[in-house]
């Protein structure tokens, strides 16, 4: 059998990988999902939290509120903290900018890259772990969100190293193994929920081995008192906190595409992601290498069979089918065409190396290939820092500022980090005239169901600038489009100071532009800003 020894190959694999993610890297803004604006600011928030390190451990509670009143776009409570507490350190060492947030997401996946090769050697050999890796990092999911600061990546890395030091225990019974791979678990269920998959993984891998009684060794009862020590207390305060959001998210979905808990489409919408997540050829090979694994390794793909296994029933109930939330069973699916390859060619050395070069150039070509339309660039987005910077020049230094629109958060991020000095609040449109829950179908509340109440409100807070996303990109509302009317329709209250293009490669952002408004009308008794409507945990805050 042909093998590939030494350290040289997954090195330079590595050094292609990460030399193709700097080709094709994006110059812009955060913006992905909506998702990436409050990965970013919430890492800021921990830097500022550390930073403030005696006001903020003084009341900590008290300090998110008041941070959250004048930066709403915090993903605290919302997620897990593990990665903010990461990305945290890293901008307090670095500074805010959204480039070492992309750093950081980059070195958690080098770390995924690592212990992907790690346990496909360890179960398969040199020569099959190397096909299976380059497949791994040019499979699109992977490869496309390894450019975003999402959360995905980081847990998929934390996941697939608890895997390959629970497998590494089952088979040597080291301590460090067991230990390690509780902990990584632990922080794996502390970068995102769906981490859950690992419990029904590691009960398929005991059942299938007949291990069971490795639950009683020591190291293993140790390592998981570490890992709930670490998890229990955070989950029982989240489910205190924000039971409700999980639940309604979990049973019914927060956006339009959800489903319901157990529809019966979602079992056939997540196999029907594949192709999306490791392209045609993947999928194709990946199926070819199933049939031969059945034939031929069933055995040695065991672990495989429960990722995939456990990866499917864990996320099939939920009522908010996604490709990017069955990320974790990407592995599973490229080790099998990469085993495919390995057990039907390798008795020929050379038709297997032309086989799996055939494979990784047709799934680079369907990973890389789109990015021509984008001059080869992944998706990128421009506006919000430049009308941040723009309002800021002019900004009176007192009073607050209001954006409504998909990327409040990004707005919000250009205003916190092109003001070091924290000085400025930021009034959130659909927090002060309306409430949505991700959009309308998952709730939606008006505050102002006028326009005489919405200028009324406008007035209360009296924000000097007003900055909306015209026309409203993916959700349209009823009060968004009042406010809209509103600041058209009285110029003598509302002047257009500016407008301010998207330079994206997103068409749903690129019809849209900027409207900057100053308010030409003071209020000598504005009311600051003192709580908010938190649709997400049907609560709201409030500053002492």
């Amino acid at each position: 059998m042909f093998r590939i020894g030494g350290i040289g190959p997954p090195v330079m694999l590595l050094g292609v990988l990460v030399l193709l993610h700097l080709c094709v890297m994006s110059i812009g803004e955060p913006f992905k999902n909506g998702d990436e604006t409050r990965h970013v600011m919430t890492g800021v928030f921990v830097r500022d939290a550390l930073a403030d390190w005696h006001t903020s451990t003084a009341d900590p509670r008290e300090y998110a509120v008041k941070y959250y009143v004048q930066y709403p776009a915090l993903g605290i409570i919302i997620w897990p903290p593990f990665f903010y507490g990461v990305e945290g350190l890293a901008m307090w060492g670095f500074g805010t900018s959204y480039l070492v947030a992309r750093v950081v997401v980059y070195l958690f996946a080098i770390l995924a890259g690592v212990y992907a090769y790690r346990l496909f050697r360890f179960t398969h050999g040199s020569t099959t772990a190397l096909i299976a890796s380059a497949a791994f990092g040019l499979a699109p999911l992977v490869f496309n969100y390894t450019d975003y600061v999402l959360l995905e990546i980081p847990a998929l890395a934390l996941v697939l190293g608890s895997i390959y030091h629970f497998e590494k225990y089952l088979k040597d019974t080291r301590s460090k193994d067991a230990l390690l791979a509780c902990l990584l678990a632990a922080l794996a269920a502390l970068t995102r929920f769906d981490a859950v998959i690992l419990l029904p993984f590691v009960l398929f891998r005991l059942g299938f081995t007949r291990q069971f009684g490795a639950l009683l060794r020591r190291p293993v009862i140790v390592g998981v008192l570490l890992a709930l020590l670490l998890t229990v207390p955070y989950y029982l305060f989240t489910w205190r906190v924000y039971g409700a959001g999980i639940q309604h998210a979990a049973t019914s979905g927060a956006s339009a595409a959800a489903t319901s808990w157990l529809d019966v489409r979602n079992f056939y919408l997540y196999p029907s992601f594949i192709p999306e997540q490791i392209g045609w050829t993947g999928t194709v090979a990946a199926a070819f290498g199933m049939i031969c694994c059945l034939w031929r390794d069933r055995s040695g793909c065991g672990v495989y069979a429960a990722l995939l296994t456990a990866t499917y029933l864990t996320l099939v109930p939920l009522a908010e089918p996604d490709a990017r939330h069955a990320i974790y069973w990407v592995p599973a699916l490229v080790l099998f065409a990469a085993r495919g390859i390995v057990i039907a060619f390798g008795a020929h050395v050379r038709a297997m190396v032309v086989v799996a070069i055939l494979l990784i150039t047709c799934l680079a070509i369907e990973t890389i290939g789109p990015l021509r339309k984008n001059n080869w660039s992944t998706d990128y987005l421009t506006g919000t820092d430049e009308a941040a910077s723009q309002v800021l020049a002019k900004w009176s230094g007192e009073l607050p500022i209001m954006y409504d629109g998909q990327l409040n958060g990004a707005f919000i991020y250009a205003i916190r980090r092109r003001d070091p000095q924290r000085r400025t609040t930021v009034l959130r449109g659909d927090k002060i005239l309306y409430s949505v829950y991700c959009d309308p179908t998952g709730g939606y509340e008006e505050y102002a169901k006028s326009d005489r109440e919405v200028m009324e409100l406008i007035h209360r807070y009296d924000p000097e600038y007003i900055i909306v996303e015209d026309p409203e990109v993916f959700i349209q509302t009823p009060a968004g489009s009042r406010l809209r009317h509103v600041l058209r329709e009285h110029p003598a209250d509302y002047k257009l100071d500016d407008v301010i293009p998207f330079r994206t490669t997103m068409d749903s952002f690129a019809a849209s532009r900027l409207l900057v408004y100053r308010k030409l009308i003071r209020n000598p008794v504005r009311i600051p800003v003192s709580s908010l409507p938190v649709m997400a945990i049907q609560n709201t805050v409030t500053v002492k």
